[in-house]
């Protein structure tokens, strides 16, 4: 595909765009075609087409189905709505229709992943934040993803925070000081590491809220590389790396955003996450260890930067079991 060329920036595509979307989200019980958007809009459906992927990043179809079939997911692992039902609900002119649809997004079919029981690969609904970076207190918008991570390990190096909510937050002095100690040591091992790399590999920042006390206890942060490794490996590696520790983060529901810019404005985007899309979610946060993940060569300070938050949450009613 060729590339887009840029639209004027003083944003009123943005607003228009946003009314799209809202209409969008109170309407999933209709067909939603790009005709009848477009008829909803001041443009043409090829320029609804256009300014909506340069604005969202997604096309009308593709954007709208994944909204549909992610609310579908949600339906068939907490109620016992039938099928055709949800199928209907959400504008599907048949379950035949919704079951190919909902296996292509998702590789299972509907049954299958009520069966399960696992929320994952869900699409929230795009929402608007604001980047105060950007000229003019620019906007953007943001979507959260709904994951379930299986277990996993990871290792590390760990220190004492207090976190983005804390009175006295010391997290943007602490963490980059714990970070050098991890990339140091690593370093010094990287030809003895006793296991290789696989998928699950990955430069992570922990955070373990589970000790956590009522009274606003700071948090431990963990500058580490998340891996599956056997029982041996994992006793072999803390006699290679003396300052590592390994620990287990079992499987968990996560609500995830990406964040887009420099490291410095990673607490900004975690703020709008916790005060602004959390209550209003449909989700609810729990005690567990929320990630930073990054991807291989990471560079925190180019204004380009894109790295993940992962948030553990459990849906609004489930029990905790």
């Amino acid at each position: 595909m060729s590339k887009i060329a840029p639209i004027v920036t003083d944003r009123p595509p943005l607003s228009r765009i946003i009314r799209v979307l809202e209409y969008i989200h109170q309407h999933l019980d209709e067909p939603l075609s790009v005709e009848q958007l477009a008829a909803k809009s001041c443009w043409s459906r090829w320029q609804l087409q256009r300014v909506f992927l340069h604005e969202t990043g997604f096309s009308v179809a593709n954007y709208v189905r994944e909204i549909k079939l992610s609310r579908a997911a949600e339906l068939l692992v907490a109620t016992e709505l039938r099928m055709i039902d949800i199928a209907l609900l959400l504008g599907f002119g048949s379950e035949m229709s919704f079951s190919r649809a909902f296996k292509n997004m998702f590789d299972l079919s509907p049954r299958a992943y009520k069966k399960r029981g696992v929320l994952t690969g869900l699409r929230k609904p795009l929402e608007v934040t604001k980047v105060h970076h950007l000229p003019k207190g620019g906007k953007r918008l943001t979507q959260v993803r709904i994951e379930t991570r299986a277990g996993f390990h990871f290792s590390g190096i760990d220190v004492e925070i207090s976190g983005v909510l804390s009175p006295q937050p010391n997290f943007q002095q602490r963490v980059p000081l714990v970070w050098q100690q991890f990339h140091h040591s690593l370093a010094d091992v990287k030809d003895a590491w006793p296991f290789k790399p696989t998928y699950l590999d990955a430069m992570l920042g922990v955070i373990d809220t589970t000790q956590v006390n009522l009274a606003g206890g700071n948090l431990r942060y963990w500058a580490a590389l998340g891996h599956s490794m056997s029982s041996a490996d994992m006793s072999a590696i803390s006699q290679i790396i003396t300052p590592f520790k390994t620990k287990y983060v079992p499987e968990q529901t996560y609500a995830v955003v990406t964040h887009r810019g420099p490291i410095r404005q990673l607490a900004a985007t975690i703020e709008w996450f916790l005060l602004n899309w959390l209550p209003e979610s449909g989700y609810r946060g729990l005690d567990g260890y929320e990630l930073e993940v990054y991807p291989v060569k990471y560079d925190g300070s180019a204004e380009q930067a894109c790295m993940e938050y992962w948030l553990p949450v459990m849906a609004k009613g489930e029990s905790l079991g």
